[in-house]
């Protein structure tokens, strides 16, 4: 569309020449003449000139780079609207693929996509618009919600349910057993896993997450949290709404994370703890005890931000302090 169309379209000041025709989007170092970038910062101004893109968004009304250009507050965010109107997904093809096998009393609004070598058991209701697609398997019971993607591969066991308008990637496992024993020296008894996992409205799940189902209760996430991939959740946690989970992180059972969490990559919680609302929690942390809300944490075990980059600081002096303790001490002895 021409960019004068774009800028209504996305509400935004266009300046420079409309009628420049823009066909998609790209980055600045490899967007062509009919595609669209951004500015994100001030440190991209020279590449952004020396660009061939034909038009860009940018968060100043002083942009002096030759091309035609949107203003917006928030230039990343825009193009990202940009990106879906001139990027559209394409409208899937309805309907059930001959391959899939279905039980009984399972209930399908329509219109839905179920694809190749699907299988879904006894009981289970599927929402309008849901795309289930090849090699799935929902087990007895389940409850897949409107608008819902499943990718191949996806596995969602008996009584687990999950929202409206989800993304769960290709390789996750829903309602797998938690890790329950009874240890003892003639070996360890399995303790059975009677409960769920609900994953509530909005919730996007990354490639081959695992979630276990509650013991006796249910494992939740929030309705609004993304986790990216390869993040376990054990069995009775509790997720809160519109939390972020980076890849590669454990959090162990029955802990509690509250609302607005931002937790990132290779993290780990300890089971039966629980974080505050709005906290934060830096890649390759060990959280072993409770989090007052909004609290940033970093380290191994956790600590506040502040105190454990003054720990991180001093670990790098070890060395020259062991090396000055060591000559000090020979310097008593001989004293």
């Amino acid at each position: 569309m021409k960019l004068k169309e774009l800028a209504e379209r996305l509400g935004l000041t266009l300046l420079g020449d409309g009628e420049v025709e823009i066909r998609g989007v790209g980055s600045l170092l490899r967007a062509g003449e009919d595609e669209l970038s951004f500015i994100g910062s001030n440190s991209y101004l020279e590449q952004a000139r020396k660009s061939r893109a034909g038009a860009l968004i940018v968060k100043e009304e002083s942009w002096a780079g030759g091309k035609p250009a949107l203003i917006s507050s928030d230039p990343y965010r825009s193009f990202v609207q940009a990106e879906r109107i001139l990027h559209p997904e394409p409208e899937p093809v309805w309907g059930i693929h001959g391959t899939a096998v279905i039980g009984e009393e399972v209930k399908i609004s329509q219109p839905v996509w179920i694809g190749p070598y699907v299988i879904i058991e006894r009981g289970c209701e599927i929402g309008a618009r849901a795309r289930i697609e090849a090699h799935c398997y929902l087990g007895e019971g389940v409850k897949i919600g409107e608008e819902t993607h499943l990718y191949p591969g996806v596995k969602v066991l008996e009584r687990c349910e999950v929202g409206k308008r989800c993304i769960i990637h290709s390789g996750v496992v829903i309602g797998s057993d938690g890790f329950g024993f009874l240890v003892g020296e003639a070996g360890h008894e399995k303790i059975p896993q009677i409960g769920k996992v609900i994953i509530e409205d909005n919730v996007e799940i990354g490639a081959n997450c695992a979630i276990d189902r509650a013991s006796l209760d249910e494992t939740v996430i929030g309705s609004g949290t993304k986790l990216d991939n390869l993040v376990h959740i054990a069995h009775s946690v509790r997720v809160g709404k519109n939390c972020i989970i980076l890849a590669g992180t454990v959090i162990g059972g029955s802990a509690e994370i509250g609302d607005g969490c931002l937790i990132s990559g290779n993290v780990t919680i300890k089971d039966h703890i629980r974080i505050g609302s709005g906290s934060k929690i830096v890649g390759t942390s060990g959280v072993l005890e409770d989090l007052e809300p909004s609290s940033v944490v970093w380290g191994m075990p956790a600590m506040p931000f502040s105190r454990a980059k003054r720990v991180y600081l001093r670990l790098k002096q070890l060395p020259e302090l062991f090396h000055r303790v060591k000559k000090l001490e020979e310097k008593l002895e001989k004293s």
